[in-house]
C-alpha cells in the first residue's frame, strides 16, 4: 500500500438526518484523495490529464463524528488509456471504513479526446518502474 494521500476527520456536521456520516462527504474525501494522488505523481493540468471515468464506493464500517481516516492509493490496473486506481479509507487503528475504485481515463485537452498516458506519468504510476533492469554480467558467483 502506498503513503496515504488524503487524512481528514469526520465532523458532525458531515451527518445525515439518521446521524450517519453522508455519502457526499466520503465522495469529496476520495475525489480530494485523487487530486492529491495526481499531484504525488506530477501530474499538471497542461496536454494531456487525467480525468474521472468511474468511481465505485463501498461502504465497510460505520464511522461517528470525531473519527479520523487516512485514504491510501494503489494503482490495480494500468492501460493503455486509462489506470484503475484502489483508495482505501482507513481509521488511525487501520480499521477499513469504506474503499473506492476509481477508473481514470487521460484527455487531450487540446483535442477533447482520449489520449494515451503520458510517458512521465506512466513511470510514476508504474510499481518498481524507477528500479533499473540488472544487465546481465560475466562475473561468476
Amino acid at each position: 500500500m502506498s503513503d496515504p494521500v488524503v487524512i481528514s476527520v469526520f465532523q458532525a456536521w458531515h451527518c445525515d438526518h439518521f446521524g450517519h456520516v453522508n455519502t457526499r462527504v466520503y465522495a469529496g474525501l476520495f475525489d480530494d484523495a485523487i487530486t492529491a494522488f495526481w499531484s504525488q505523481k506530477g501530474a499538471a493540468l497542461t496536454g494531456v490529464v487525467p480525468v474521472t471515468a468511474q468511481m465505485l464506493t463501498q461502504f465497510q464500517s460505520e464511522a461517528m463524528p470525531g473519527t479520523a481516516v487516512r485514504i491510501h492509493a494503489t494503482v490495480q490496473r494500468l492501460g493503455g488509456k486509462s489506470v484503475t486506481l484502489d483508495f482505501a479509507m482507513t481509521d488511525l487503528s487501520g480499521r477499513a471504513i469504506a474503499c473506492c475504485e476509481v477508473v481514470e481515463v487521460f484527455f487531450d485537452l487540446a483535442t477533447r479526446q482520449s489520449a494515451p498516458i503520458p510517458s512521465d506519468l506512466r513511470l510514476a504510476i508504474t510499481p518498481n518502474a524507477a528500479l533499473p533492469l540488472s544487465e546481465p554480467t560475466d562475473a561468476t558467483f
